[in-house]
């Protein structure tokens, strides 16, 4: 078994590299540590091992010191920390866990300029996956998580044992004399995948010792066609940022998708900007079509309440930072202008239901006419920001700024700090 190949396959340099390796203790990560450790001087890496103690066992520190153990004997670098109990959830545990490893793992690979994360992910666990991803949502795009080469907060993740089998990694670690911890919690049948891997798979396996490879081959042809789904998405028009509560985007960007196809879109969207995975249905999202525009936004946060506005001195509205001044040449983003021939006493904060707004015949009309005509639904109109002189309304964002100019009026900027 030599693990080089994978690296040449993949056109991926070893020479000099800084490889860190997640190490559980268990028999698959051990096994994927010993595989680098035999080609470490053949093509001079740094070879570094990163073991997070969930601490969710009381017996889970016997892990650490088969891997510090098996480390020191080969002097290899290791890295170690505690998962802290004040940190860990009452409810959704593994899913904090995860995240919790995953961010440790991040940690170090930046800590130490590592140029590969790589995980003991093996053929079996890939079957598995496919098969709780089918189960619990069908998207193809998660029933692909588990990619040899993939990115993890920026660094690039390699799982190189995808093509080997669990029982290939026992054998390589009875035949290396490697010691090993078994999770214990492993053996219940108390969690789905633990189901799967008792009672499912070996059945499937029965009807076709070549399941795995199927899972495998399914895998590459699945990654083959998101790539290309991707790459299409790519090619459109992308939403922008709109009030810093939603995304905006032109429904003209989306004319040449089928329906099906506009909701993968969203589903795409919305993993690339949040890291979620949605069914159709877009989860806890909200998908509006007003006035020839997409709007899509999750939980909008509370109203901006109103408050008072100093020239020159930042203020912020809806955890944006905003600067009104006279200065017409100030180094941030301009937003907006607007005449003013009262007091200046200024304040911000969101537009009133049936606010009437002063036109520059003299006339008023309807702060909801003028948000229809700036293509802005009902339900995002409190977060454009809004200037008052006194009870007056004189600018609001996206939609209005006044423009009587009397003899003694000024003209103000209104800026956004980024």
């Amino acid at each position: 078994m030599r693990i080089d190949d994978f690296f040449k396959v993949n056109h991926l340099p070893l020479v000099a590299k800084t490889l860190v390796v997640a190490v559980s203790g268990g028999p698959d990560s051990l096994a994927l540590l010993d595989l680098l450790y035999q080609i470490k001087e053949q093509y001079h890496f740094r070879l570094l091992a990163a073991h997070l103690d969930h601490q969710l066992r009381l017996d889970s520190f016997k892990e650490e010191k088969v891997i510090s153990a098996y480390c020191q004997n080969k002097s290899i670098e290791l890295i170690s920390e505690k998962w802290p109990k004040s940190l860990q959830p009452l409810v959704g545990v593994e899913a904090a866990a995860r995240k919790y490893r995953y961010n440790f793992l991040v940690k170090i690979m930046r800590n130490y300029q590592g140029d590969y994360l790589l995980t003991a992910h093996h053929m079996d666990d890939l079957l598995e996956n496919i098969l709780l991803k089918f189960i619990r949502s069908g998207n193809p795009s998660e029933m692909n998580s588990l990619r040899a080469i993939s990115k993890v907060q920026g660094m690039t993740l390699l799982r190189p044992l995808l093509n080997v089998q669990k029982a290939d990694l026992l054998e390589y670690d009875k035949k290396k004399h490697i010691p090993y911890v078994i999770d214990q919690t492993n053996n219940e049948d108390d969690t789905l995948r633990n189901k799967l891997r008792h009672h499912v798979i070996p059945l499937l396996k029965k009807e076709n010792k070549q399941l795995g490879q199927n899972a495998l081959r399914f895998s590459k042809e699945v990654s083959l066609l998101t790539s290309t789904a991707d790459e299409r998405f790519a090619q459109v028009d992308q939403p922008e940022n709109f009030l810093s509560v939603a995304y905006r985007l032109k429904t003209s960007a989306l004319k040449e998708l089928t329906g099906e196809e506009k909701q993968a879109f969203w589903q795409h969207f919305i993993w690339q900007t949040w890291h979620e995975r949605v069914n159709q249905n877009l989860a806890n999202y909200t998908l509006l079509v007003y006035q020839g525009f997409f709007y899509l936004f999750k939980q909008l946060p509370v109203k901006p309440a109103k408050k008072e506005i100093i020239l020159d001195q930042e203020f912020s509205f809806n955890k944006r930072k905003f600067l009104l001044s006279l200065k017409a040449d100030e180094p941030h983003k301009l937003i907006g202008n607007f005449w003013s021939t009262n007091k200046n006493q200024f304040t911000t904060g969101s537009i009133l239901p049936g606010t009437k707004l002063l036109l520059k015949d003299g006339s008023h009309v309807k702060s909801k006419k003028k948000f229809a005509q700036s293509s802005i639904p009902n339900i995002l109109r409190p977060y454009c920001i809004t200037v008052y002189d006194g009870d007056d309304v004189v600018f609001v964002e996206q939609t209005y700024t006044n423009q009587q100019v009397g003899s003694m009026g000024k003209c103000f900027y209104l800026y956004e700090d980024n």
